[in-house]
């Protein structure tokens, strides 16, 4: 392995390890976290294949964590159309993410605010064409 790589994969294990800290210190599991920063972007609510795919979580993860947060009455479970299952926030869901996801929020954009212009565009830029490439050459593993 490149030293290069060495170095990135601590990177990684560092900003996960500082978002599970977050979900600890506002008393909730990384998939907990996870899920309500996405319900975070869908205010009126989501299908819960959204949380699957956005969260890359499994579906078993998903649908653990969405039972404990509804009898927590974080979140409601509805029927959508067709099959899907629609997932919205109650009040006392909103007022969670308000508390936890925007603080989590605020954190980042203090952060990439503190970039200058090209060093906002650089990041995306070379993060989104690492992601790209490395699912693409995944796929022919």
């Amino acid at each position: 392995m490149k030293e290069a790589f060495k170095e990135y994969f601590e990177i990684e294990r560092r900003i996960k390890n500082a978002y599970h800290e977050a979900a600890v210190k506002m008393q909730m599991s990384d998939s907990e976290m996870d899920i309500l920063y996405i319900m975070y972007s869908y205010p009126e609510g989501c299908n819960q294949s959204i949380l699957y795919k956005q969260s890359c979580l499994t579906r078993s993860t998903v649908n653990t964590a969405l039972k404990k947060m509804e009898r927590n009455g974080v979140l409601s479970i509805l029927p959508g159309e067709g099959r899907n299952t629609r997932v919205v926030a109650t009040e006392t869901g909103k007022k969670l993410i308000e508390n936890t996801v925007c603080r989590v929020i605020a954190i980042e954009n203090e952060i990439y605010d503190s970039w200058s212009r090209e060093e906002q565009e650089m990041f995306m830029r070379i993060n989104r064409d690492y992601a790209e490439k490395i699912s693409e050459k995944v796929k022919g593993l």
